[in-house]
């Protein structure tokens, strides 16, 4: 599956960083309870995984 030029998946990707480094570097965060900074920045890379995932199976594609 290429998706070098699907616009969700790549925000899907980017949110993914900004998740993985703000995890990277906040206690709070990495014990599984979402501190007040990084609960957007999380709830962002999970409804965006959510909308990819549902995007490429009605796409008949396995995420």
């Amino acid at each position: 599956m290429n998706n070098r030029n699907d616009a969700l998946f790549i925000a899907y990707m980017r949110a993914f960083e900004e998740s993985s480094k703000h995890t990277a570097v906040c206690v709070e965060c990495q014990d599984g309870d979402a501190c007040a900074e990084g609960d957007p920045i999380h709830a962002e890379f999970h409804g965006l995984q959510d909308a990819w995932t549902k995007k490429a199976r009605v796409e008949g594609k396995k995420p």
